[in-house]
């Protein structure tokens, strides 16, 4: 197992820190179950910065190539997750207001003293996910219908060409 990534998400941004890195999704519990298999990674760009009107802010850069399950035929589908986000940090005692009211491009977060990177990461992950996932029209094998022609086919029809040999 590896160690968790934390920080205190205001000094984070007081000092404009930075950090890079990658992170297995089969680490990352909660997303690997939506995903088809545990393969591949998430790349993430977590960096601090305090506005001109002092309030910290951390911007979180995500990218990877993920596979989901196809909800039309349950194979795998080809995801690019790939989002760039604002986190206004506003302290713990403080409501963090509206979400309507919020700029189009910046969302509050309560300031953590101990920000796991690695849920962060996890939970922005997940809220990019589609909901239904599945291939362009065309692309995917559907299963055999009820109503299709195979299906008046009796299931022991290639038994009968045996037994005649």
């Amino acid at each position: 197992m590896w160690d968790r990534v934390v920080v205190d998400s205001v000094a984070f941004a007081r000092d404009a820190s930075g950090l890079h890195a990658t992170v297995a999704v089969a680490d990352l519990l909660r997303l690997r179950d939506v995903l088809f298999d545990q393969s591949g990674e998430i790349a993430y760009d977590l960096t601090g910065t305090v506005n001109k009107d002092g309030i910290a802010s951390l911007r979180l850069d995500i990218a990877a190539e993920l596979l989901m399950t196809c909800q039309r035929c349950l194979g795998p589908v080809k995801f690019s997750l790939r989002a760039v986000r604002n986190f206004e940090l506003v302290p713990e005692a403080q409501p963090l207001g509206d979400p309507a009211e919020e700029p189009g491009d910046i969302e509050r977060i309560h300031a953590d003293a101990k920000l796991d990177v690695v849920a962060f990461v996890e939970d922005e992950a997940i809220l990019c996910l589609p909901m239904v996932a599945a291939h362009q029209t065309g692309e995917c094998c559907l299963p055999v219908l009820a109503g299709s022609e195979s299906a008046g086919k009796s299931p022991f029809s290639s038994l009968a060409v045996l037994k005649r040999q």
